[in-house]
């Protein structure tokens, strides 16, 4: 990350170099125009009386030096208040109050940026008879309100695009830190160079018109491509992280779904209605064909990005899935060392249990035989039948059950419906909750409950598994550190096996754990 902090360092000096070469060039570019003017009068023999007249309110200084300068610094100072303050606050957090402040700061110092220029600002012309011919020259104002909110929307859209421009070099570094790629490495090489040049290009060669939105230079389209693009990442986030969970909901909620595309919908004509005013500085001619338009092409782009973002993604989750199978299968491996040795020493246990007649014992040990065997062999598979992890979760129990005494106040429900027909899931999606309620339910001095339901219906699976809580006595438990990892384990499972077909809830208080899990196993 080093090159990270390079650029970071670098990158104000770099901007704030590449601004004042820029006004250095119009100021002496300026001077030329002006004294070039002056002489073409003076070729036409105006008296300079008739010139300087028309010119008394004129201060080249005051009305062309100072409008620039303080502009571009105003400018600046948005910049970094954006990039440096506002952006990156939001970007950690949506809601972070001082992050909008800054934000607000930021459109406070554009709107100033405008605002001065404009008000400041005198621009010449020369006068002209009926015939053509040049008699003097005049001063004169663009300043406008519209003019002002029209080319501060414009000032934003560029500190917009310059932010998109920097956090796509950034995604591209971490790439880089991540799988140190040539290909990923050459990229963000020829992105950050190709940024350099073209704002030190237009330092030196470039021209920022009159004003933002003219229609001759055609700096205006730009602006309305650049608002277009903005308005597309914007809204493709949206899609992706609101109207496209809720359609993958197993239960989906139409009233939901309706306002949260309504929201997407009314904020997209907003955004354009204020694009296209600023484009015809806000007297809005071809209004509602060029709103429509513009609405549309955001609307179709920002879909479509969102599902090609989303079909991108669900292939990353199928290689994370492949992976995790694949580790866990190594661990699968190592576990199966010497299986051989394991049962027979359990048949030997369970022969010796009934030759001294403890049938309990030796049921206790034909039932973690049966929980071993679904180890070593139903657990390395990618789905299994109900059945089988349903055996497994009451040979785990009934083990629970041998191990309390039965004249402490415990009370242990087990609700399990049978499934009438082949059901397949995932292996070990139900037990951990069970081990935690066993865990952390029962105590010896106090009243203990656990309370387990299962229950089906034609595509769905319900499982609730209900138990109290105590209080931990002061000793060290080494099991502490590992709690937690296997419910961990299984909401990891679960968005990588079933993302969007599955809804997991757990409440807890001082006295109780309560948790509940639908599954669609279709």
């Amino acid at each position: 990350m080093r090159t990270t902090s390079l650029i970071n360092r670098f990158e104000p000096w770099f901007i704030v170099g590449a601004a004042t070469i820029y006004v250095i060039r119009r100021l002496v570019e300026e001077i030329y125009r002006y004294n070039d003017m002056i002489e073409s009068v003076q070729r036409n023999k105006v008296p300079l009386a008739t010139l300087w007249r028309n010119l008394d309110h004129y201060s080249h200084t005051l009305n062309n030096n100072v409008p620039l300068i303080a502009g571009v610094c105003l400018f600046l100072v948005a910049w970094y208040v954006f990039h440096n303050l506002a952006f990156p606050a939001l970007q950690e957090h949506i809601n972070d109050r001082q992050g909008w402040f800054y934000g607000g700061a930021a459109v406070v110092l554009l709107l100033a940026s405008a605002l001065v220029y404009h008000y400041l600002k005198l621009h010449l012309r020369f006068m002209e008879n009926s015939s053509g011919d040049i008699i003097g020259m005049k001063a004169y104002s663009l300043y406008r309100k519209r003019t002002v909110l029209a080319d501060a929307i414009g000032l934003g859209i560029v500190l917009g695009t310059y932010e998109l421009a920097y956090q796509y070099y950034q995604f591209l570094y971490r790439r880089i830190a991540q799988e140190t790629t040539i290909h990923f490495q050459l990229v963000s090489y020829l992105l950050l160079g190709g940024i350099s040049i073209l704002m030190l290009t237009f330092a030196i060669n470039g021209y920022v018109p009159q004003a933002l939105w003219n229609f001759e230079s055609g700096f205006g389209d730009l602006l309305l491509t650049l608002g277009l693009l903005i308005q597309v990442i914007f809204f493709q986030s949206y899609v992706y992280n609101y109207i496209i969970p809720i359609l993958k909901k197993p239960r989906l909620s139409e009233v939901m779904l309706a306002n949260t595309i309504g929201v997407y919908l009314l904020t997209i004509i907003l955004a354009n209605t204020i694009l296209w005013g600023a484009r015809t500085y806000f007297y809005y001619y071809n209004v509602k064909e060029m709103i429509m338009v513009c609405s549309v092409i955001v609307l179709i782009a920002s879909v479509a990005f969102a599902y090609l973002r989303q079909a991108l993604t669900k292939e990353k989750t199928v290689l994370q899935t492949q992976v995790s199978v694949g580790v866990a299968e190594l661990a699968s491996l190592r576990a199966q060392i010497n299986p051989h040795f394991l049962f027979n020493a359990l048949n030997s246990l369970y022969a010796t249990a009934l030759k001294e007649k403890g049938e309990k014992t030796a049921d206790g040990i034909q039932k973690l035989g049966d929980m071993m065997r679904f180890m070593l062999q139903e657990n390395n598979r990618d789905r299994i039948p109900l059945d089988k992890e349903v055996e497994y979760l009451r040979n785990y129990i009934e083990l629970q059950r041998m191990r309390i005494d039965e004249s402490h106040d415990i009370e242990i429900r087990v609700n399990i419906q049978e499934p009438d027909r082949a059901i397949y899931l995932a292996p070990m999606m139900l037990t951990p909750f069970v081990e935690n309620a066993f865990k952390h339910g029962i105590s010896l001095r106090h009243k203990s409950w656990i309370y387990i339901t299962l229950t089906l219906d034609d595509t769905r699976l319900y499982f609730k598994v209900h138990n109290s809580r105590h209080a931990k006595p002061d000793r060290h438990d080494p099991e502490e550190d590992q709690s937690g990892v296997g419910l961990d384990n299984v909401r990891k499972r679960l968005d990588l096996i079933y993302p969007g077909r599955h809804q997991l809830d757990i409440q807890q208080s001082d006295q109780d754990y309560f948790v509940s899990l639908t599954l669609v196993y279709w």
